[in-house]
């Protein structure tokens, strides 16, 4: 007989910890639907949190191959893919994502940086005009400062596309180290 999953009451579980998470100001990490696939998750997220994207984008792929819906895992397995210079892949990730959420901000704005690094800044900021978040201030300027940018660039003058995505990156950063 086949393995039973022990499924794990994620809804609890993320009501407690997303309320510890936003009070004090940490990214939720993903979690777990089933005991089986929880220990590759922690090392996932362990991994990530370690900055070893390389590792974490590791685990997070066999994660996503038994939990495929879960949309903060594959989140964080686009920003791996992201940090390592796995644009076309992470590009594919987080374009699944919006299929699923159109209005998912943090996948927004690394699409828009995907494009970006591709250099093709045009395309990221029709992405980057879609992201809506009232509570980070910060990022909605910088994304519009750069929106202005290539809207208002000369034909053939567009900002340069690495500029353009370490602008975003900086003030991303800023707000984990924060």
């Amino acid at each position: 007989m086949k393995d039973k999953k022990e499924e794990i009451d994620v809804s609890r579980r993320r009501l407690l910890f997303g309320f510890l998470d936003r009070a004090r100001g940490v990214e939720a990490a993903p979690m777990a639907a089933a005991s089986q696939t929880a220990p590759v998750l922690a090392q996932a997220n362990a991994a990530y949190a370690a900055g070893d994207f390389a590792a974490a984008s590791g685990f997070y792929k066999s994660f996503l191959q038994d939990e495929s819906a879960n949309a903060e895992a594959r989140q964080r397995y686009g920003e791996c893919l992201y940090r390592q210079g796995q644009f076309i892949q992470a590009k594919v990730e987080f374009e699944r994502l919006l299929q699923k959420n159109r209005k998912d901000n943090r996948a927004l704005v690394f699409l828009g940086l995907v494009l970006a690094r591709l250099d093709r800044v045009q395309k990221a900021a029709v992405v980057w005009k879609l992201f809506f978040d009232p509570h980070n201030v910060p990022l909605s300027r910088e994304l519009n400062l750069q929106i202005a940018f290539v809207e208002s660039a000369a034909e053939g003058e567009l900002p340069a596309a690495v500029a353009v995505a370490e602008a975003v990156e900086r003030v991303l950063d800023a707000r984990k180290s924060a």
